[in-house]
């Protein structure tokens, strides 16, 4: 989020004490961290693991949200923010052999989604050659550099150093 400027307005969405430890969790939203909606919730549709649908839904209500605000466009929508926080731990015991007691624990995750616009990226190249191929662009350099060169040999008399 440091390079990209978004606008004011984000929109959050939380799903508490999901049943998916947040390490496995965590694979699905890095997938998915800074990409627009649409793209993201292609992602998640075609992937594999578990964590996919529980995140497909919580992107959703986040675009649900969004979708209440009129001033927004939909179609400049990013994931600025995903996170899998750890949730409550259900605590349980297996006996094992020789009377002693191993722990089970479930781990459960708090995912958290937001979506924010941002404003569409410039294109690195502007001018006469942005739009044209790779030859256009080294002899529009080329010019370049060779009227700065001369305008520098001018400004020196005419002398130029070995």
């Amino acid at each position: 989020m440091s390079d990209d400027t978004t606008t004011g307005k984000t929109f959050k969405s939380v799903h508490r004490g999901a049943a998916i430890s947040p390490r496995k969790a965590r694979y699905v939203l890095d997938m998915i961290r800074g990409k627009p909606v649409n793209e993201a919730l292609d992602i998640l549709r075609f992937s594999a693991k578990r964590a996919a649908p529980m995140m497909t839904k919580v992107v959703m209500s986040a675009l649900a949200t969004a979708q209440l605000d009129s001033g927004v466009d939909h179609n400049r929508l990013h994931v600025v923010d995903v996170r899998a926080d750890d949730g409550p731990r259900m605590k349980r015991w297996t006996p094992r052999a020789r009377g002693q007691m191993f722990p089970l624990i479930s781990r459960y995750a708090h995912l958290t989604v937001i979506l924010a616009e941002k404003e569409p990226k410039r294109g690195r190249r502007s001018g006469q050659a942005a739009g044209k191929g790779r030859r256009a662009r080294v002899e529009a350099s080329k010019k370049a550099q060779a009227a700065s060169t001369g305008e520098k040999a001018a400004a020196s008399g005419g002398q130029e150093n070995a």
